[in-house]
C-alpha cells in the first residue's frame, strides 16, 4: 500500500522488553498510517499520485496538486523544472524524505554538479537548479502539513550551495558584423537557405543594435490551449494547436518605428526605437521582399515564427563558420550592445532605460570588464599625478 518503511530494522542486541517496545511503536505508527490513508481515500484525491514520504512521489505531488504553483509559472520555466525535476527523480526519487538530513542533500549536490565526463567543467548551475528545485517541493509539501518535509526545509534554510558565476562573454561589433557577413554569404553560396540566412542576420542585429532578448526578437511558441494571458499589443499567430506571440512584427513597426513592451518593465513602459538609424540592422529589413513583409519579422521554417530551438541551432551554425567562439551566445549580444554603449561614454541611467531596467545596479551586471576599467582608470589617474607634482616640484623624492 505505499507504507514509507517496508522494512524497519530493529535494534542489535536489544533484550526481549526492548524489542517488544520497539515493535509496539512501530505498529502503532502503521496503523496511524493506515487510518490516515482509510481517510483520505474517502475523499477526493487532489493528486492523483499518494504520497507515501518518498521524494518521488513528494516531486509528483507537486506537480499534479492544482493549488501547486508549478501550474502558474511561464511554460519556459515549467521547462526548466521539470528539467531539474527529473534529475532528483532520476537519482534520488527512492530516498525515504524523513530520513535525510543536510549532508545528504549536501552530498546530492556534489555528485549533480560533478563533471559529465572526466576532464570535464563541473556543472555548477545543474546542481544549485536541482537543489532549488527540491527546496521548492519540500516548501510545497510543508504547505499540505507533512512535518518531516517542513523539518528539513528548515534545517537547509541556512545551507547556502554555490551557484555559477555570471557570465562573463559578450558579443562585440566585430561579432555581430561577422555573423550578419557571413549568414548573408552562406545564404548567396546555398550552404543554407537564402530567407533563413537573411532573417538569422536581422535577428542577431536586432540584438545587438537595440540590446534586447531573445525572446523580444522571435517571440515565444506557447503549447496547447486555453492561451496565455498575453500583454496588450503583442501580435498573435495560431497555427496547429500553438500560439505565437511577439512584438517584432511587421504590422507594429509603421514608419520604421517600433515600440516595444518588455517583461522587465512589466509590459508598461515601452521602449521606442527607430529602426532606420541603426546601421547594421535597417539595410537587412530593406532586403526583406515585400510580400514577405507580414507577421513575424524573423522567421523560420515554411514562413511561420522562429522557434527556439532552431534559431539557438541556426546560431551556432553560422557563428562557428563566422570563427565567433562557442563561449559567446546570442544571448551575449544585450551585454555586448551596454558594453558598447559604456564605453562610448553613454551614462549608466540612459544604458538603463536602453536595457528597459528599473535599477542601475542591474544595468551593471550586463556591461564587462567595468571593473577593469575602473582599476586601469585609478592607476593612470595616479601616474599622471606624479607627473604632474614632479613638473610642479612637489615631488618628494627628487
Amino acid at each position: 500500500m505505499g507504507f514509507p518503511d517496508p522494512c524497519i530494522p530493529l535494534p542489535v542486541g536489544a533484550s526481549d522488553d526492548e524489542i517488544n517496545q520497539a515493535c509496539q511503536e512501530n505498529a502503532a505508527r502503521l496503523d496511524a498510517w493506515l487510518e490516515a490513508e482509510a481517510e483520505a481515500a474517502k475523499s477526493d484525491r487532489p493528486t492523483k499520485t499518494r504520497y507515501d514520504g518518498t521524494v518521488l512521489t513528494a516531486c509528483r505531488v507537486y506537480q499534479e496538486h492544482k493549488l501547486s504553483r508549478f501550474h502558474t509559472v511561464k511554460h519556459n520555466t515549467r521547462a526548466t523544472y521539470i528539467s531539474s525535476l527529473r534529475l532528483i527523480e532520476a537519482t534520488v526519487g527512492k530516498r525515504l524524505i524523513h530520513k535525510l538530513t543536510v549532508l545528504d542533500v549536501q552530498n546530492w549536490y556534489d555528485k549533480w554538479k560533478a563533471p559529465a565526463e572526466p576532464g570535464g567543467p563541473e556543472r555548477i548551475d545543474r546542481a544549485h537548479d536541482a537543489v532549488s528545485m527540491f527546496r521548492t517541493v519540500l516548501r510545497f509539501m510543508t504547505a499540505l502539513r507533512k512535518p518531516e518535509c517542513k523539518l528539513l526545509a528548515d534545517e537547509l534554510r541556512v545551507v547556502r550551495f554555490e551557484k555559477g558565476g555570471a557570465r562573463e562573454e559578450e558579443m562585440t561589433y566585430a561579432h555581430a558584423s561577422a555573423f550578419v557577413r557571413k549568414a548573408l554569404e552562406m545564404g548567396e553560396t546555398g550552404v543554407i537557405p537564402k530567407d533563413r540566412a537573411l532573417y538569422m542576420a536581422i535577428g542577431v542585429a536586432g540584438q545587438f543594435e537595440m540590446g534586447l532578448r531573445q525572446m523580444d526578437i522571435i517571440g515565444d511558441w506557447y503549447p496547447g490551449s486555453p492561451p496565455p494571458k498575453l500583454p496588450k499589443g503583442v501580435a498573435t499567430l495560431e497555427h496547429d494547436g500553438e500560439l505565437w506571440a511577439g512584438y517584432f512584427s511587421w504590422e507594429l513597426v509603421p514608419g520604421w518605428q517600433w515600440r516595444l513592451r518588455t517583461s522587465k518593465s512589466k509590459y508598461k513602459s515601452p521602449a521606442l526605437f527607430d529602426l532606420t538609424i541603426m546601421g547594421l540592422l535597417f539595410p537587412l529589413l530593406e532586403a526583406v521582399p515585400h510580400h514577405q513583409r507580414t507577421g513575424s519579422i524573423v522567421k523560420g521554417e515554411h514562413g511561420l515564427p522562429v522557434r527556439q530551438t532552431s534559431y539557438g541551432k541556426w546560431f551556432r551554425q553560422i557563428a562557428r563558420a563566422a570563427n565567433i567562439p562557442d563561449e559567446v551566445w546570442n544571448m551575449d549580444a544585450r551585454a555586448g550592445a551596454a558594453t558598447e554603449a559604456y564605453n562610448a561614454g553613454v551614462v549608466i541611467e540612459d544604458i538603463s532605460g536602453l536595457l528597459t531596467h528599473s535599477n542601475t545596479k542591474t544595468t551593471e551586471r550586463y556591461i564587462r570588464r567595468k571593473s577593469a576599467q575602473r582599476v586601469e582608470g585609478v592607476i593612470l589617474a595616479r601616474q599622471r599625478d606624479r607627473v604632474d607634482k614632479k613638473g610642479g616640484g612637489g615631488d618628494a623624492g627628487s
